[in-house]
């Protein structure tokens, strides 16, 4: 049955919405959007194979997800939509106001047409929606963005209150810190706060609007990762406060795992809900879990459990579970192998950790392992030729794991250029 969404009438676009994409554009306008690109990005672009490329980038993720051999080395980054946000400009030639309006709209073929600019000039073979409101939300309308004196602002409609919108997405979008309010003191307190809303229900309300879309342009073709959850150990610090959190590990343990267990029985929720919509792969963001933040019978003790139900519900609907870890693993990468989730990501050595390639491949027990090159020393600011060293050097030790693909440790940051991010893609294309 097709989704209520997408049977309802949509908004109409704006004149400069439409002079961005639907083509009444100046020729500077066109050389923006379509690109001063090279002949090799633009055969990326537009999906026509190189002679070296014999399989679609989905194709190419299960297979070495698999341990099959691909054509080329599939190319990713964790968390692709933060580079979307990060360069919205860039990608679409849009203001910055724009990028709220977009995330909000009720209007999904718009939606839709900016996902198609987005992934059709930045394109890795795995992709992911971004996270904005359900359908029955953005139906209601209720925050609307007006411009004033040459300004943008929320206006929200309830109370009648207006907040200036951020001119820097990448800022607005990190949350502003940790928070470090109390809101649970004891096993009452966790059930009324976290109280679980089922799949249905979720779905219901249009939760996979935005992915659905992502699906409807590129599920044929690219890896859909639908989205994750954070694990139960991070999203403690939701409830308690950060710094609260590692004081009650040792103080208040016994509610730190009564909050866990609601927080994983709401995670499965939503990994049912993700899995509905199709799609090839759902991540789990094992936070703070890291060697560099807990020791390793504290994870053990406080985050591993949590994990192996997660995964099972994962790929029990038919899903590839992606495991993510920003921190120091080598000390637990045997205990997070027998999770038995199928891909690894992990952080590239920095700070006080090292996560060496070759050192911890061996430790999985047959998972894919994701490259970590470091999306600062080796994209952002090195040469070409260094770069494509340093992707040389990773892929050579991928191709001794055998079950890899080329990425980044963490996300691809604010300041690389698009120019770069698409040299990165093809230099990593690499015959595998």
């Amino acid at each position: 049955m097709t989704p209520e969404y997408k049977m309802t009438a949509k908004e109409r676009l704006t004149p400069e919405e439409k002079m961005t994409l639907k083509g009444s554009m100046t020729p500077e306008d066109k050389m923006t959007l379509k690109g001063n690109i090279t002949p090799e990005s633009k055969m990326t672009l537009k999906g026509n194979m190189t002679p070296k490329e014999k399989m679609t980038p989905k194709e190419r993720m299960y297979a070495v997800i698999e341990g099959e051999k691909p054509d080329v080395w599939p190319v990713a980054t964790p968390y692709t939509m933060l580079s979307n946000a990060d360069h919205w400009v860039e990608l679409t030639g849009l203001p910055v106001y724009k990028y709220y309006e977009w995330q909000r709209t009720a209007d999904m073929d718009w939606h839709r047409q900016i996902y198609k600019i987005m992934y059709e000039r930045q394109a890795f073979d795995a992709v992911e929606p971004d996270y904005g409101p359900p359908y029955a939300q953005r139906q209601k309308k209720e925050v609307e963005i007006v411009r004033r004196g040459g300004k943008a602002y929320f206006h929200f409609k309830k109370g009648d209150k207006y907040e200036p919108v951020p001119d820097n997405i990448h800022n607005a979008a990190s949350g502003g810190g940790e928070n470090e309010t109390r809101h649970i003191y004891s096993k009452s307190d966790a059930r009324e706060r976290l109280k679980v809303t089922k799949a249905e229900h979720m779905l219901a309300d249009g939760c996979n609007c935005s992915l659905d879309e992502l699906i409807g342009l590129y599920g044929d073709t690219r890896f859909v990762i639908n989205g994750g959850v954070v694990n139960t150990f991070y999203s403690n610090a939701y409830h308690v406060g950060m710094t609260n959190l590692y004081a009650m590990l040792c103080e208040e343990p016994e509610l730190i795992k009564y909050i866990s267990e609601l927080t994983l029985e709401q995670n499965i929720e939503r990994i049912r809900a993700y899995a509905a919509a199709g799609g090839d792969a759902i991540f789990i963001d094992d936070a703070t879990a890291t060697n560099d933040m807990i020791s390793r019978r504290m994870y053990e003790e406080f985050s591993f459990p949590y994990l192996p139900p997660q995964i099972k519900e994962i790929q029990r609907l038919g899903k590839k579970a992606i495991l993510t870890y920003f921190g120091g693993i080598a000390d637990r990468a045997d205990v997070i192998a027998d999770a038995g989730a199928d891909v690894l990501i992990m952080e590239c050595s920095m700070k006080s950790y090292v996560n060496d390639y070759a050192e911890i491949a061996p430790k999985l027990k047959g998972m894919c392992l994701a490259g970590n090159l470091n999306p600062y020393d080796d994209i952002e600011i090195t040469s070409d030729g260094e770069l494509a060293r340093r992707v040389e050097i990773m892929s050579d030790a991928g191709r001794r794991h055998g079950k890899y693909y080329t990425s980044t440790g963490s996300p691809i940051t604010p300041n690389t250029t698009l120019e770069r991010i698409q040299r990165y893609i093809a230099l990593a294309h690499r015959p595998a």
